[in-house]
């Protein structure tokens, strides 16, 4: 029988070739093959996007691949535990191979949380370091198209300056920028320069996240001007309101909207009091607001919840309001009208595709009316168990309700209208900060935010 061809000698281009439709796992069982299979697993062309995950269970293939693909590889997502001092260490190490890597096009800082637990003994000299790295980055780098700092309060108060190395190094060739933060404290932060004149240089620029602090007509304006291009995607993060800031009129989102019929807007109210209580004042009826969300607020404006379903009929695609419970009791939202406010929205918005409503009580029939006018559509339906009410007595005008305690066709019907199995979100499943005031409740929102600023080019 004559022997098989003798794969050790293929061509190198042939071999990298049959890898690149490999997955990792089998391009791994491929370089087993022999030493000239494995020369070519790190090739450039096969690592054009790494994740480097920093946990117990990933931190040794993250290591290994920083060190084998750092300083080549085209995109970076760096996810660690910002909390853990060893995995902030790794980090750093990690952003210091980036930081020399002439082929970067797209990194992106993943944080478990906005604010990184520096070394107490170390603090000042880390971030500082750290933003040295990402400066050097950012030079080193020949045409980077996306940058995300991961909501890092710590790092993004020097955005101004990091605005100024980007706008004349990649100001041809960014396409996606975030630099919307988490305040931790929402009623007590500084406001830095952060001018509209920084964002002039960035003409390709397609997708936006920053904080409301900074978002202005004059900013707005530039994005709706004829030599750049269109802006498809605008994030803002909303903490506190201070008195005096501008208020983003409704021809200013009309001819940013003329200008980019695409244009969707992401809203993310994040522990802002302030922000609830002003939301007639931040919408305006020509914003193409997508995606509505607030976290922690502590109260729902029912006037703003009419006023979603009224204007934005034709483009909301998700509400997603997130509270604690008071007393581990679930709150009451003030409702005057004959009908509930949530079963108008999802009538009246015929895109509406999430719906997560927690820490508030909601009526068995309400559901099952959600359910009902958006059928199938309705991708995703987000009610705790201990929030849902069910009527003792739907005949009786002063019937009385109890929480918690569904009834046994509930879920069914609920079902039956969606298409597929739905149960409402028992205890366990819960993010801990619903259920308890001392929890850490970036946990019920971080990896919601962060998917505002995953890269999403090639």
């Amino acid at each position: 029988m004559a022997a098989g061809p003798n794969w050790a000698y293929s061509p190198g281009v042939i071999i990298v070739e049959i890898l690149s439709y490999l997955s990792l796992r089998d391009r791994l069982r491929a370089a087993s093959i022999c030493k000239r299979w494995r020369s070519c697993l790190f090739h450039p062309s096969l690592w054009n996007s790494v994740v480097f995950e920093l946990g117990e269970r990933g931190r040794a293939k993250s290591k290994f691949l920083a060190d084998r693909c750092g300083r080549f590889v085209r995109g970076a997502v760096v996810k660690f535990n910002s909390l853990s001092v060893a995995e902030v260490r790794e980090c750093g190490r990690i952003l210091a191979i980036l930081s020399e890597n002439k082929n970067l096009r797209h990194f992106s800082l993943q944080p478990s949380s906005c604010h990184i637990e520096w070394p107490d003994t170390e603090a000042v000299h880390i971030i500082d370091k750290y933003l040295d790295l990402i400066e050097c980055l950012i030079e080193h780098s020949c045409k980077l198209k996306h940058l995300s700092l991961g909501c890092v309060e710590e790092l993004l108060v020097h955005s101004s300056s990091l605005l100024q190395k980007l706008s004349s190094k990649h100001g041809s060739s960014l396409q996606s920028l975030h630099l919307a933060s988490v305040k931790e404290d929402s009623e007590n932060y500084g406001i830095i320069d952060l001018s509209p004149a920084k964002f002039h240089n960035f003409y390709l620029l397609q997708s936006l996240s920053l904080d409301y602090d900074y978002l202005t007509n004059e900013l707005l304006d530039q994005f709706a001007n004829s030599d750049r291009a269109k802006l498809q995607k605008l994030c803002i993060n909303v903490h506190g309101i201070e008195a005096d800031h501008e208020r983003i009129t409704n021809d200013t989102w009309r001819k940013i909207r003329n200008y980019s019929p695409k244009l969707e807007v992401t809203l993310n109210l994040i522990h802002s009091y302030d922000g609830v209580a002003s939301l007639l004042d931040i919408f305006q009826p020509a914003m193409p607001l997508i995606h509505f969300r607030q976290f922690f607020c502590s109260h729902v404006n029912m006037a703003s919840i009419s006023y979603i379903s009224s204007h934005y009929r034709n483009s909301l695609k998700t509400l997603h309001i997130v509270d604690g419970l008071v007393d581990d009791m679930s709150s009451l939202y003030d409702n005057h009208d004959m009908e509930d406010p949530f079963v108008m929205l999802a009538w009246q918005c015929q895109k509406l595709e999430h719906f997560t409503l927690m820490g508030y009580v909601i009526g068995e029939n309400d559901i099952v009316a959600i359910a009902r006018l958006r059928g199938q559509q309705l991708k995703t339906l987000n009610i705790p168990a201990r929030c849902i009410s069910t009527a003792e007595d739907e005949e009786e005008s002063n019937s009385w309700f109890s929480v918690g305690c569904i009834s046994r066709d509930f879920a069914k019907k609920v079902s039956e209208s969606l298409r597929y199995d739905w149960l409402p979100i028992e205890d366990d499943d819960l993010p801990m900060a619903v259920l308890r005031d001392e929890a850490d409740a970036e946990a019920a929102y971080m990896n919601t935010l962060l998917s505002d600023q995953v890269w999403e080019g090639e």
